[in-house]
């Protein structure tokens, strides 16, 4: 009967790595609640973000997509990522 088991070592490979109902939910309001959030930035702000974060956008390609300088990029996005948490510590 369990002459085609896996030995113990192996079994963590075979476990269902599907998140629980709970996790996924959970995943799904806090990404709400971050969209929510990112909505809220200035659009400065919010084009950094979301060309550097979400879109993965190098900060040359995102310099040059926006017509500021490399350094403007850098600084936008590390105000973006701080107003972001402020606003999110709100929420």
């Amino acid at each position: 009967m369990f002459a085609f088991a896996l030995p113990i070592g192996e079994a963590h490979d075979v476990a269902d790595e599907t998140p629980w109902p709970d996790h996924a939910i959970g995943a799904k309001a806090e990404l709400a609640r971050t969209m929510e959030a990112i909505a809220t930035l200035p659009a400065t702000l919010k084009e950094v973000l979301i060309l550097r974060t979400i879109e993965e956008r190098s900060e040359a390609e995102t310099a040059e997509i926006l017509g500021i300088s490399q350094k403007a990029v850098e600084t936008r996005l590390y105000r973006a990522r701080t107003r972001l948490a402020e606003i999110l510590k709100e929420i």
